[in-house]
């Protein structure tokens, strides 16, 4: 059997997928014992620091499917644009990787990483709502596919977005909570603070695991 760049591509965005799933799952389970009271500080601390490692891989995830998935297509001919497109889509994605390390790499300077975070998410904002149009004008007939499975995959890829921008505003006040506990000036409201905002994630985590396994369905079994 010879293994050629589209059976490596493949394989590459199979696993993307995994690690976007399970690396949400490691980050959800780990959350609670972060809200757990009856665990000290410093063990809080320490999973926090674990939870922020993990959570990276699904932000890398994310723009590789995008770029690996494009490549794919291109390369079976189901998507309709050429090379600098493609080649576009590539320096976008890398882009968005370099971004998400550089925020992690800096994540403990609040004031210097606080402009590239809003960028993050208009970037986001302006990425999704591209893959959206793209799908629907996909579904409409006149646009970069006429595989409407692959159309359909477009606008969950988009929705699952949306959703983890929904999932950031969410969150946000998590963080700022255990920081308040970890030195000195929080209480108990911030615990319960932090458990309700894990309450309050939980239902959209499950809404990206659904998209990601619908959209690896649809690539799966090409339904339409």
């Amino acid at each position: 059997m010879t293994v050629g760049l589209y059976d490596v591509l493949l394989l590459a965005h199979v696993l993307l997928f995994v690690y976007w799933l399970g690396a949400d799952l490691a980050v959800l389970y780990s959350a609670r014992y972060v809200a757990d009271p009856g665990l000290s500080l410093e063990t809080r601390a320490t999973i926090s620091q674990i939870m922020a490692f993990v959570d990276l891989f699904p932000r890398m995830s994310v723009p590789l499917i995008g770029a690996v998935g494009a490549t794919l297509g291109v390369m079976t001919a189901d998507f309709n644009f050429g090379v600098p497109v493609l080649a576009l889509i590539w320096t976008l994605a890398l882009i968005w990787v370099a971004l998400n390390g550089w925020l992690y790499a800096h994540r403990g300077d609040a004031l210097r990483t606080a402009p590239w975070r809003r960028f993050d998410v208009a970037w986001r904002s302006v990425i999704g709502t591209a893959v959206l149009v793209a799908g629907l004008a996909a579904l409409a007939g006149f646009g970069i596919t006429d595989n409407r499975s692959l159309a359909l995959k477009l606008l969950i890829f988009a929705a699952a977005i949306f959703l983890s921008l929904v999932l950031r505003r969410v969150f946000l006040p998590f963080r700022p909570a255990l920081r308040r506990l970890a030195d000195g000036t929080g209480g108990h409201a911030d615990v319960v603070l932090m458990q309700r905002t894990l309450s309050r994630t939980r239902p959209i985590v499950l809404g990206i695991w659904a998209l990601t396994v619908m959209a690896a369905a649809l690539g799966l079994w090409q339904p339409f």
